[in-house]
């Protein structure tokens, strides 16, 4: 499968390179499809039908609110505990509220694999809120948000507003709330009525404010999370944390003069030491790593790989999980595997048949290569099916 088939979608007509070059970080992209099923396969109106049937929802998976005044979540829950009253939140939704699913890839399975797969592509954190607004309301005030945006709608109509970027490429330490009131609002640039199958993307710092007519709608906002120039700053400030000559205090109040100036020049000397230094791929490298260990475990047919395990035998069919990320690092005597946040270990003979098991094509376990008996062959796979990287496709296949 092109591993670039799901955001190729998603961006269609609009190919990779035209978006990164012209729009991504840069300005809106508007895409009409007149295709009203085009997001069927992530959600539709049956799915959020199938959340809201669930009588035991966390309030904490919801918010409510109303021209930009979010509804505490006591006034939508059950007395005396974090679960929602259903009824109440429909109540509010018929009185004009939006209800928004937070994290709706942690909740609804389409969007979990969804997002599992786009992830995977993308390799950056990703997070998918549904929008629910009844007819002429509007859920926000215009504000804009510190991090890029898809608008996915799938349900209904909703008019969309864009205006101008007060700051540029916001971050989380300059949202939407400090500055709205040293910016002047002013006409909409731009101005679109979204239909199911549109897309708006929305870059960081934009601007923009939402409203449904006479359509109730549903969106949902893709939000991409990637990491940015000062993120590898931080890192490197963690690197230099390593180096004794960098754990040195500050020279203080008391300190004279002279010193006060020696340090200045030392510590010139040391970032340009350590610029001169520089591994921009080690940055990077340890931001995947950090974002390896977020990842939650991919468990498809996990119990029924769990419940069978006893029966794996030297024909059994195995492969790795889909969009599993992983990452692997050798020292002079062992070859780690890195994934869901945990460290495999195993002595570095066994490496050749580790590389079996990371393969992207399934085999059976007989074919594991290395120097390995076939009991050994059995316990490796064994383990790395209980630690779900590896799953069954065949428990019994024809010799």
């Amino acid at each position: 499968m092109n591993i670039n088939y799901k955001f190729t979608s998603l961006l269609a007509p609009y190919s990779l390179e035209e978006f990164f070059q012209a729009y991504y970080e840069k300005q809106y992209l508007y895409i009409s499809r007149i295709k009203p099923n085009y997001y069927d396969a992530i959600l539709n109106v049956d799915d959020i039908d199938l959340f809201f049937q669930n009588k035991n929802i966390p309030n904490s998976h919801l918010r409510v609110v109303n021209k930009g005044d979010e509804l505490a979540a006591y006034k939508w829950s059950n007395r005396n505990s974090s679960i929602v009253n259903n009824d109440t939140l429909f109540t509010l939704f018929n009185q004009g509220h939006t209800l928004i699913i937070n994290g709706g890839d942690r909740s609804i399975l389409k969007l979990i694999n969804y997002c599992s797969d786009l992830e995977h592509e993308l390799q950056i954190r990703l997070q998918f809120n549904i929008y629910i607004t009844p007819h002429n309301a509007q859920g926000f005030a215009p504000h804009y948000d510190d991090h890029d945006v898809f608008i996915l709608q799938t349900t209904g109509t909703k008019i969309w507003r864009l205006y101008n970027t007060p700051v540029e490429l916001p971050s989380q330490k300059l949202p939407h709330h400090k500055y709205k009131d040293k910016y002047e609002l002013g006409k909409p640039t731009f101005e679109a009525e979204l239909k199911p199958g549109d897309l708006l993307y929305i870059p960081r710092g934009l601007v923009h404010d939402a409203i449904t007519t006479d359509s109730a709608s549903v969106h949902i906002t893709l939000g991409l999370h990637p990491n940015y120039y000062f993120e590898l700053l931080q890192e490197l400030a963690d690197l230099a944390e390593e180096k004794p000559e960098f754990r040195k205090a500050v020279p203080n109040a008391l300190t004279s003069e002279y010193r006060q100036q020696e340090f200045k020049q030392e510590f010139h000397n040391l970032i340009q030491s350590l610029m001169d230094k520089l591994n921009v791929d080690e940055l990077r490298s340890r931001k995947f790593d950090q974002y390896i260990a977020s990842k939650r475990s991919e468990d498809q047919n996990r119990f029924k790989d769990s419940i069978q395990i006893n029966k794996l035998n030297l024909n059994s069919v195995l492969s790795r999980r889909e969009n599993i990320l992983f990452k692997i690092d050798k020292d002079n005597e062992k070859i780690y595997v890195n994934f869901y946040g945990k460290k495999l270990e195993f002595p570095l003979f066994i490496s050749h048949s580790i590389k079996t098991l990371l393969q992207s094509e399934s085999f059976a376990v007989k074919d594991i290569g290395g120097l390995i008996t076939d009991e050994g062959k059995i316990d490796l796979a064994t383990k790395f099916i209980q630690e779900g990287f590896l799953t069954i496709n065949r428990l019994n296949a024809e010799n």
